[in-house]
């Protein structure tokens, strides 16, 4: 008994033992381990076995990987690291400030070595470039420092990359297998290769990036620093100036500069050209844009000859007062270009300005030399030479009594030949009120720098006389700017008429004077660039007048500024403009006679609602109001509408529409319903029309445009006036035709450029009966044109022996 229980336990054992040695063989095989062979000798085996079906396939891993994933893998880190070498790579940009942090490095010493140790003989023209400078190396240094920034940010990314690479479980099993790295053998080598290239790309760009940040900022810490000092000298300079910084005149000279002093004198000019000459480099794509616009004005005005040329219709813009254009537009690109330069580089240094006005001075003396009459040329040609004179005044080191008597016989010539311009200048100039103020300041700032020259003020005599002639000469180029201008404007209304087959006549004058006031605010705004530049106020004016502009000021949880809101409105009345005036453009007035052209007419419908919609929604992105306010005051309004403000919102809104659109101005002859008159206040609630008996009719803004509106002044003052006349005495039509004519002609009342029309509606016995049509040149005299026709005819025809019956 047992020996049976113990041949059962060891039966049991040698079971267990079975099973257990079979499970580990079973884990061997799924690992590809077989004990006592080598991995060769398992490979033959493996690759010696016929494959087949059963329970070693069936249990198989499936999780297992292949050759086809391995090359995957290789394939896509050959593609990241592609992708790492190639964007590790710095572009143009970087190339650029490693080029421009250099310049500044040497500019920079310049300015440090003048602003630091030679800062007694600067004076405030130097001061003013080398602040100028100053801020724009700091402008530029933020710049940079956003693309160093940007691309460093990349590169931690590609370095992120790179490490996840590293990480990778497949390339790390495959790298540790010597018989995997012995079958990619060769594109692993690639590989390789690759990522020693990839990385140190990457190490020297990380590397490159890091030296240009830290460069970027020691200069942005002294280009600080400098800038401070800078506006320090500066207000002790304007303290200076305002104080006695010479002997009265009449006083003996005392002041002896030595050596030494004229040494630093030297050293500062040197200092401020250097500045200049690395301002005029860095500016350099700025004047490519201004050069841009130039050709571009010069092709314009060139085409549009051309086609007149080619179609031989010079003869239509003969009479009508052009004087630069045609024959000067080549000239009248670079008076185009030189005049709007200051637009270019609100932040530019004087000396930048005075070349700008130079050259303009340049081109404005040939083209008068064409253009204006000898007198008035020769006292251009004085005034430009003062101008030099002027400008040399800057460089004046220690002014003795000889260099100020100089200064102040400059002043006397610069009143004197002012005075004469301003009384020779006659019809020969555009802008005539402005041109006559900006002389009378000229004059004015003259003798107040004689008065400072006399008191020992020096430095402020020459501001005050420099600033003073550049204004004179500016105001004379943008006045020929202007009269250019209009000249281009309409050269292109006409060359579109004649290209359409146009012949009537037009009235342009209207269309010129919309295109007057926005001209007229641009000369303006450049005049006075270039005006408190030459005073050296104008970096103060425009920080102080930025600051009002851009201060957020709120109404309760709304906000806004004063620049958002003179933008949205700005914007919105050049876009008006724009939208009433593009049809001329195209030879589009609205005639009779095109009536036909309905394509053309539907075009520019299209065009003028899509610079309207256009110009609504660029104001109200520029204005910076946020949407989310707009909603709400939008909904608040449309809550209110609802509940009861439709009349007094639709009046509101069509004043509003009247002012804007202009359906009708104050002085115009109008009807509005059954209501005739003049118009004699348009208000934002309504209007008022002076109707021709005296009385006085105030209709609401929503009731004018809701009707139908006649306006007879709208573009002119004509009117077509009908007479309907019973002529006997002669059988021959074209004799009593002529003869009405000719009567109808003598009318002081009538438009001459429109003749008159004879229609005959009847053959009588002995004459004819008739309508008479003709052109009364004031609608607001139709009635005493009438009369004034049937009195002349009365005369004229009894004269000829015809009788009005």
């Amino acid at each position: 008994m047992k020996n049976r229980w113990r041949h059962l336990v060891a039966g049991y054992i040698l079971l267990l033992c079975s099973l257990a040695t079979a499970a580990q063989d079973s884990a061997r095989f799924r690992q590809g381990r077989f004990p006592g062979r080598s991995d060769s000798a398992r490979q033959q085996s493996d690759s010696s076995r016929p494959r087949r079906g059963g329970m070693s396939s069936l249990f198989a891993d499936s999780a297992k990987l292949t050759s086809s994933d391995y090359q995957l893998q290789i394939e896509k880190t050959y593609v990241i690291l592609d992708n790492i070498e190639n964007k590790s790579e710095l572009g143009l940009a970087i190339r650029e400030i490693t080029e421009k942090l250099a310049d500044n490095d040497s500019v920079l010493a310049v300015l440090k070595d003048n602003v630091l140790n030679n800062s007694r003989a600067l004076n405030m023209r130097n001061l003013q470039v080398f602040r100028t400078l100053l801020l724009n190396l700091q402008r530029e240094g933020k710049d940079n420092r956003e693309v160093l920034d940007s691309t460093e940010h990349k590169l931690d990314g590609l370095r992120s990359s790179m490490k996840t690479l590293m990480a990778d479980t497949v390339l790390r099993q495959l790298m540790r297998d010597s018989l995997l790295r012995q079958q990619f053998s060769a594109p692993l080598k690639d590989m390789r290769e690759n990522w020693r290239s990839s990385t140190r790309h990457l190490r020297e760009s990380i590397a490159t990036i890091n030296l240009l940040q830290t460069k970027n900022s020691s200069n942005a810490i002294t280009t600080a620093q400098l800038l401070e000092k800078v506006n320090t000298l500066l207000n002790t300079s304007a303290a200076r100036i305002f104080g006695k910084e010479y002997n009265y005149l009449w006083e003996k000279d005392t002041s002896n500069l030595s050596e030494s002093a004229r040494s630093s004198f030297g050293k500062a000019y040197d200092g401020e050209k250097k500045a200049l000459r690395y301002y005029f480099k860095d500016s350099g794509h700025k004047r490519f844009f201004l050069l841009l616009i130039g050709l571009l004005f010069f092709f314009w005005i060139y085409r549009n000859i051309r086609i007149l040329k080619r179609l031989k219709a010079m003869h239509a813009i003969q009479d009508l007062g052009f004087e630069y254009l045609p024959s000067g537009y080549i000239v009248s690109a670079f008076v185009i270009m030189f005049s709007i330069a200051p637009l270019f580089d609100l932040h530019a240094p004087a000396a930048y300005i005075e070349s700008m006005q130079f050259l303009l001075l340049i081109i404005l003396t040939i083209i008068c030399w064409k253009k204006w009459p000898r007198n008035l040329f020769w006292v251009w040609v004085v005034m430009a030479i003062l101008y030099i004179c002027f400008a040399a005044t800057h460089h004046m080191v220690d002014p003795g009594f000889w260099q100020r008597m100089w200064l102040i016989l400059l002043n006397i010539l610069s009143v004197v030949f002012g005075l004469l311009f301003l009384s020779k200048m006659k019809e020969h100039l555009h802008l005539k009120g402005f041109l006559r103020f900006v002389i009378i300041l000229h004059n004015v700032m003259n003798v107040l720098s004689i008065l400072f020259n006399l008191w020992g003020r020096f430095s402020l005599a020459q501001i005050f006389g420099n600033a003073a002639i550049f204004a004179f000469t500016q105001a004379i180029g943008l006045a020929v700017f202007s009269k250019i201008f209009m000249e281009a404007i309409l050269l292109q209304i006409m060359t579109s008429r004649v290209k359409r087959g146009v012949q009537s006549r037009f009235e342009y004058q209207h269309v010129l004077d919309g295109f007057r006031r926005p001209l007229l605010f641009l000369v303006v705004i450049l005049w006075l660039i270039v005006f408190t530049t030459n005073l050296n106020i104008y970096t103060t004016v425009l920080g102080g007048l930025t600051t009002f502009m851009e201060t957020p000021r709120h109404i309760g949880n709304a906000y806004f500024t004063i620049g958002g809101v003179l933008l949205f409105f700005l914007i919105i009345w050049i876009a008006h403009l724009l939208q009433k005036y593009v049809g001329y453009f195209f030879g589009d007035t609205g005639n009779d006679e095109e009536i036909h052209n309905k394509g053309q007419r539907s075009r520019l419908l299209i065009a003028r609602l899509i610079l309207l919609c256009l110009g609504y929604f660029l104001a109200v992105a520029a204005s910076g109001v946020p949407v989310d306010k707009i909603t709400i005051v939008l909904g608040a309004l449309g809550v209110g509408i609802g509940l009861g403000l439709q009349n007094i919102v639709n009046n509101f809104v069509s004043g509003i529409i009247l002012i804007f659109d202009r359906p009708l101005q104050i002085g115009d002859v109008v009807d509005v319903g059954d209501k005739s008159g003049r118009v004699r206040e348009i208000g934002l609630r309504s209007s008022t029309l002076l109707t021709p008996d005296g009385a006085e009719v105030i209709i609401p803004n929503g009731d004018i445009l809701s009707q139908q509106i006649t306006n007879w002044t709208l573009s002119n003052n004509q009117i077509r006036l009908e007479m309907e006349l019973s002529v006997s005495g002669s059988r021959d039509m074209e004799v009593v035709s002529s003869a009405i004519k000719k009567a109808i002609q003598t009318s002081r009342f009538v438009f001459d450029n429109r003749e008159p029309q004879i229609l005959f509606t009847k053959v009588n016995e002995d004459g004819f009966d008739l309508k008479a049509f003709f052109w009364c040149a004031d609608v607001a005299k139709a009635e005493e044109a009438k009369s004034d026709v049937l009195i002349i005819l009365h005369d004229k025809l009894n004269a000829d022996n015809l009788h009005i019956n």
